[in-house]
């Protein structure tokens, strides 16, 4: 008689380790990388907030902004259209009303609500407009005010 034999666990077969092609891999870092730097390169420039280039030599447009305002956001966005147009000849420069820098320019020039207001190069300011602006009205104000 024999004797049984105890159960041997059976071998786990493994599937042979198959080598994936890196091409994928690459191609998506590549794509993803990609889709990164055009986004970053649609983001708008940053405004400078230094109010002490008024009266440097430069045309100046200062925003003056209140970030809870929808027309003073409305404002920037019509800015940040057109200021490539604009590019070596006129400046533009952000006072946000709640920061040190906002709250200085009022207290200099008087404007405490949202504006644009324009400054020739010697530092004289020369026009305000109070209104919404869009592109157009924007480059007529820009192309009356400083004679372009």
């Amino acid at each position: 008689m024999q004797t049984p034999q105890p159960n041997k666990p059976a071998a786990i077969a493994t599937p042979p380790a198959s080598k994936r092609p890196l091409w994928p891999k690459l191609l998506t870092a590549i794509v993803l990388l990609g889709v990164g730097a055009l986004a970053v390169s649609l983001l708008p420039r940053s405004y400078s907030q230094d109010i002490s280039l008024i009266g440097k030599g430069d045309n100046i447009v200062v925003l003056f902004h209140d970030p809870f305002l929808v027309s003073s956001q409305e404002n920037m966005d019509t800015v940040n259209a057109v200021r490539d147009e604009y590019e070596g000849r006129v400046k533009f420069i952000v006072a946000d009303k709640n920061v040190e820098q906002g709250k200085k320019f009022t207290k200099l020039y008087g404007v405490d609500s949202t504006a644009l207001v324009f400054f020739a190069p010697g530092g004289e300011k020369i026009h305000i407009s109070y209104t919404r602006q869009n592109k157009e009205s924007l480059r007529k104000n820009i192309n009356k005010v400083f004679n372009f």
